[in-house]
């Protein structure tokens, strides 16, 4: 005979088994789900960086720079909240993609790893360049203008400095998987 105590135990274990089964399984769509995300952000991002205008804009960047550096009236009618220049606009449309790209890295919605593999380099260039116009900018528009940028330009600068972007490269060249048949 079978006792209804036992019944119920082995009732009970094969429930557990169940509901950890499909957390497991819940987990990992999670996780696909998440991998996802952060390739279409990703190729978003890569869209964004290589299209003419932005390639163009980082460009001009330079000259944004060094007619900061050189010119102290323009250097006091940044630090003013009605003045946009026209140089500006395209470096400013800039930023706000980015900066909205570096609040989904730094929130954890993109994974920073991505990101900084590919425009490590690229994203501390263009804050060693905008920083004295972006803090006269701050002091017109707000203290929190472009301070996601930054920050994922820090992480960049630190990510580089660690030698963790030669360290991503380096094992490119040590890539043992096999080549497609061609």
């Amino acid at each position: 005979m079978f006792d209804s105590g036992w019944a119920a135990a082995i009732a009970a274990i094969v429930t557990a088994l169940i509901v950890a089964g499909t957390a497991v399984a819940a987990f990992r769509q999670l996780r696909h789900n998440r991998n996802a995300n952060d390739i279409v952000v990703y190729l978003r991002l890569i869209d964004f960086m290589d299209s003419p205008a932005t390639v163009a804009t980082r460009q001009s960047l330079r000259s944004v720079a060094e007619r900061f550096a050189s010119d102290a009236t323009y250097r006091e009618m940044l630090r003013d909240p009605g003045f946009f220049p026209e140089e500006f606009r395209a470096v400013g449309e800039m930023l706000r993609f980015l900066e909205h790209i570096c609040v989904l890295v730094t929130k954890g919605g993109v994974a920073e790893t991505l990101v900084l593999a590919e425009y490590a380099d690229t994203l501390v260039e263009m804050w060693d360049l905008l920083r004295p116009a972006m803090l006269a900018r701050r002091h017109a528009l707000g203290p929190y203008l472009g301070r996601a940028f930054e920050h994922l330009a820090m992480r960049g600068k630190r990510y580089i400095d660690s030698g963790g972007m030669d360290r991503d490269y380096n094992a490119l060249e040590r890539d043992v998987r096999p080549l497609p048949p061609t």
